[in-house]
């Protein structure tokens, strides 16, 4: 039997990475207990966690240099994390990968001079109050003005809890195995596009019961229906939308009143690791400061979700969830060390800078 002690010793040197990454976890935790004491807490280290990720949204971030190499480590472990997580651990994924964004909050407005056939239509996200997972959409249509001489005047509101499209996540995953980036976050905005519309149509559906208007109004009504339903429609497919193929106009919005589902760090990013996320176009000044505050929010935003997700990751290792030894988790757990260890030495410059 030939000798196979060298892969022996290469399996150990590989698991190596995940004692590594345990006592660089520690350093990190002893950094965050020196930098934010105020965070002390008997349960656990949450609150120091969460210190931290508001110190590097301030001021941290000007101190952390994120290379090329930090990049590739936290890409590293996206795409191995996803992989995991897709095939074993598919309840995870939506959570560790993907944000509902509770800032969410869309007006379209319609008003014309005259005032003759104004349209509102507001939508916002909720979380439910002492839940982690629930969700609630909450949202009217305004509509009022005069046609042929008679006017109408009316306010309809909806609400639609989308935590049962949340949950159905993981049977998704399952029916889909290997689902891309653009698939998953397709099948998730169009199943809450189409129930915020169903909600809607069947609001109206109400109010056409009830009415009083004649024929002619009741048509104009419908006509504004349909305007408000495209209105809401434009909103998902811009969340939807690659950020390479924006328009100058759609660059210029608030995030905050299109995405309504975010992927973390941002939209795609496994995908633009191999296609670039600036357009091969002739652009404005504008246009090209936008993408170039797009790879400043970019690194930002993977150190953030690198934070969340270790977290998590050291909670299946102490929790005894992974096998340390599968091919996967010792890329994982390296990469993931590598990264956590430059922002442990970050810490500590800082902790003796002020002293």
């Amino acid at each position: 039997m030939p000798d196979k002690t060298y892969k022996n010793w290469k399996t150990v040197t590989e698991a190596d990475f995940v004692s590594l990454f345990i006592k660089t976890w520690f350093a990190y935790i002893s950094t965050l207990r020196t930098m934010f004491p105020e965070a002390y807490n008997r349960r656990g280290d949450k609150k120091y966690l969460d210190a931290y990720k508001k110190f590097y949204k301030t001021t941290g971030y000007k101190k952390l240099i994120i290379d090329e190499n930090i990049m590739a480590s936290i890409e590293k472990v996206y795409q191995e994390g996803r992989n995991v997580i897709l095939e074993k651990y598919p309840e995870y994924y939506l959570w560790d990968f993907y944000n509902i964004n509770e800032n969410f909050d869309f007006t379209y407005k319609q008003i014309p001079p005259d005032k003759s056939e104004c349209l509102i239509v507001g939508f916002k996200m909720n979380r439910n109050r002492g839940t982690k997972w629930s969700f609630i959409i909450t949202g009217f249509v305004r509509l009022f003005g005069k046609y042929y001489g008679e006017e109408y005047n009316e306010n309809l509101n909806f609400r639609l809890n989308i935590s049962d499209i949340l949950n159905r996540s993981p049977e998704y995953i399952a029916e889909n195995q290997g689902v891309s980036e653009q698939d998953y976050l397709s099948w998730l905005l169009k199943e809450i596009n189409y129930s915020v519309t169903h909600e809607i149509v069947e609001t109206f559906k109400t109010m056409y019961e009830k009415a009083t208007y004649g024929k002619r109004v009741i048509t104009k009504i419908h006509n504004l229906e349909k305007q408000a339903i495209s209105a809401i429609w434009s909103i998902f497919s811009l969340n939807a939308k690659d950020e390479s193929s924006k328009s100058k106009d759609e660059m210029e919005l608030d995030r905050n009143t299109y995405e309504i589902v975010r992927q973390r760090p941002l939209n795609y990013f496994l995908y633009h690791r191999d296609v670039e996320w600036q357009p091969v176009r002739d652009m404005t000044a504008s246009e090209e400061r936008w993408y170039k505050n797009l790879y400043k929010i970019l690194k930002t935003t993977s150190i953030l979700w690198f934070l969340d997700f270790v977290y998590r990751l050291r909670n299946a290792l102490f929790h005894e969830i992974i096998d340390p030894l599968d091919e996967e988790w010792q890329i994982i757990f390296k990469n993931a060390y590598l990264v956590l260890k430059e922002i442990v030495d970050i810490n500590i410059v800082e902790i003796e800078a002020k002293r």
